[in-house]
């Protein structure tokens, strides 16, 4: 009788520490990928970085052919463009080859799910509630965002977001308004980044960590692709995704269901969006936003002259699209392409609340696993190191974000 006892203890804890080794071995091989796709941008990015920093600072206090000539591309705008395409293939070169190490490293062991179909009418479903996932991850992370940088800016920061929807991608995709950076961005963000991102986070991640049920297998493909983006802006929305077509590829065991969904929510903010802003002629976003941004800091430091300083900038705005009459149009189309944008949001909330009961009682046969399984893979010594990575890559983040905001605060009183 006791002898039984002990074989039972004794294999429980045999089972658990297999659990453990198993999770550990995938997670430090992931962290190894992500580091490598780290690395690989940093390396890509120095020789030009180093070369505009140079020619900057050359440029400024030398003055003959050659540096007239660079200083001419850089007014032009050239210079950015070049460097903003440089980016977008530094970003796919590094995640393309960050994909193929993690594959080829755990191939052996990968397990694909049983196979499944889904239907167009319940895929654009999901497909509208990814903007109610995405919309509210966004606003969730905005508010710990600029919770973390500077509390006294809440309020600030999260009307900006609500009115604007900016984030980190939007920063990206709107850094250049050349025709060649927009069609490179949407070729970039839109097609290739969802294809090599559900192929990593979905088909490597679940097949190499389904072994003891999708449960912590869905688990570990959110958090990890959260975590792949480095900012608590994009953080909430990347887990909600993430979850989501997780599930999908848990379900189905076919990956274009997910990439898709990853496309079409991408494809908005890279095609749709930077169109639409693309009708408004060349210099009058930049002239309007110079005005609002005078509006801003007069109020701020000169409160009294609220009703003066708005009507100088309605002014500004007026002879600006007289100016340009033409810009009118883009305005209006930009404005209801992000009021469509807002509409979807709305509409994905209403459907996740209508499918949440169902999503909830499914998870019983999908989400649970094994008894323990969960508390295995987020606790071994592969979690551990993928902690401590995703501690510096955000700790670095926010302690240069904090660093530009004091130096910045710095050299505005000087």
């Amino acid at each position: 009788m006791d002898n039984t006892n002990a074989q039972i203890i004794y294999d429980e804890a045999a089972i658990k520490k297999q659990k453990k080794s198993y999770y550990a071995s995938f997670l430090w091989k992931l962290t190894l990928a992500i580091v490598i796709i780290l690395f690989m941008q940093l390396i890509l990015i120095m020789p030009h970085s180093i070369f505009t920093g140079f020619m900057s600072t050359y440029s400024q206090y030398t003055h003959n052919g050659f540096t007239d000539w660079y200083r001419g591309l850089v007014d032009s705008g050239f210079v950015n463009t070049v460097v903003s395409i440089l980016q977008y293939i530094e970003l796919m070169v590094s995640v393309s080859i960050g994909a193929l190490i993690l594959y080829f490293m755990t191939k052996k062991n990968a397990q694909k799910p049983e196979p499944g179909k889904l239907s167009f009418g319940w895929w654009l479903l999901i497909f509208l509630c990814c903007f109610g996932i995405g919309g509210i991850g966004q606003l969730i992370g905005s508010i710990v965002n600029v919770v973390v940088l500077s509390p006294a800016l809440l309020i600030k920061a999260v009307v900006s977001s609500v009115l604007t929807g900016s984030n980190v991608v939007a920063d990206l995709l709107y850094a250049d308004d050349s025709w060649a950076y927009l069609i490179l961005g949407i070729i970039t963000v839109g097609i290739i980044v969802p294809i090599l991102e559900e192929f990593i986070f979905r088909k490597i991640v679940i097949d190499s960590t389904n072994k003891y049920g999708y449960g912590a297998a869905i688990m570990i493909s959110a958090f990890t692709f959260a975590v792949y983006h480095g900012n608590f802006t994009q953080f909430f929305y990347a887990f909600g995704l993430g979850l989501l077509f997780a599930y999908i590829y848990s379900k189905t065991g076919k990956l274009r269901y997910t990439i898709f969904l990853h496309m079409g929510y991408n494809l908005y903010a890279a095609a749709i969006m930077p169109l639409a802003r693309k009708t408004i002629p060349a210099g009058v976003i930049e002239s309007i936003q110079n005005s609002l941004t005078k509006f801003q800091e007069t109020i701020q430091t000169r409160p009294e002259l609220l009703e003066k300083a708005f009507n100088m900038y309605s002014y500004e705005v007026e002879r600006v699209l007289q100016n340009h009459p033409g810009a009118i149009f883009g305005i209006i189309l930009t404005a209801l392409v992000n009021l469509f944008y807002f509409f979807l949001i709305f509409v994905g909330i209403v459907l996740i609340l209508v499918f949440l009961k169902k999503a909830l009682k499914t998870r019983k046969t999908l989400m649970l696993g094994q008894k323990g399984t969960k508390r295995c893979a987020a606790f071994n010594y592969g979690a551990i190191i993928f902690y401590v990575f995703t501690a510096i890559v955000f700790g670095l983040y926010y302690g240069l974000m904090y660093l530009a905001t004091i130096f910045s605060s710095f050299a505005g009183k000087i």
